[in-house]
């Protein structure tokens, strides 16, 4: 980790990804967790503040960036309720399989490097009929935002801590062995188009 990422990045990820205009879409899915809860890519854990604790027993938080996990900590001094912070990567999750009923993701499946291999160790930690909570920006709907998303993302994903823009969100999850519910892909309000096609919905495990 160099210094850009250990010291500025992690500031300026906690900024953005707290912008009020993304809060309704947080607010959107978060709730939907239920019982044992793992948050991949828990950054600054902006979404605690959109929880049900009274449908939850536990949070799992796990994300590979040290100073956003102290932030996170800050954040969650006062926090009623149990929450554990681990730093790891999602490719390798130090969880055993079958621990949770819940996932939740929201603007980090962008940035993991191996995005398969996450979604199928989502898939291993999570119980039978566990669920993917998620809200991700991605590949674009029609052909010139995704010509305008390809030419920026090599200058974009090292200025934004490895963040792609041209993922296809919903391939990869339903590839990686969870059925789509509840979902819808919508233009954020506010941002630029080329960052901000959301993917947002719901996925059960398919045993």
């Amino acid at each position: 980790m160099n210094l850009y990422e250990k010291y500025i990045l992690p500031p300026l990820l906690n900024c953005a990804c707290g912008l009020s205009l993304l809060k309704r879409h947080r607010k959107d899915i978060v709730p939907r967790a239920r019982g044992a809860v793992l948050e991949v890519g828990i950054g600054s854990s902006l979404n605690k503040d959109f929880y049900d604790f009274d449908q939850i027993t536990e949070i799992s938080g796990l994300d590979p960036n040290e100073s956003l996990l102290k932030i996170a900590r800050d954040n969650n001094s006062s926090l009623p309720h149990k929450m554990s912070l681990t730093a790891g990567t999602s490719e390798r999750l130090p969880f055993p399989s079958n621990q949770f009923d819940s996932v939740v993701i929201t603007f980090s499946l962008c940035t993991i490097p191996r995005p398969k291999q996450a979604i199928k160790e989502i898939r291993r930690v999570l119980k039978s009929k566990g669920e993917i909570h998620f809200c991700e920006h991605g590949l674009g709907d029609t052909p010139n935002i995704q010509r305008i998303q390809k030419f920026v993302e090599p200058i974009w994903r090292p200025m934004a801590g490895g963040c792609n823009l041209s993922r296809d969100i919903f391939g990869l999850i339903t590839e990686g062995g969870f059925k789509l519910f509840d979902y819808e892909a919508i233009y954020a309000d506010g941002v630029p188009k080329f960052v901000g096609y959301l993917y947002k919905g719901s996925a059960k495990k398919i045993d």
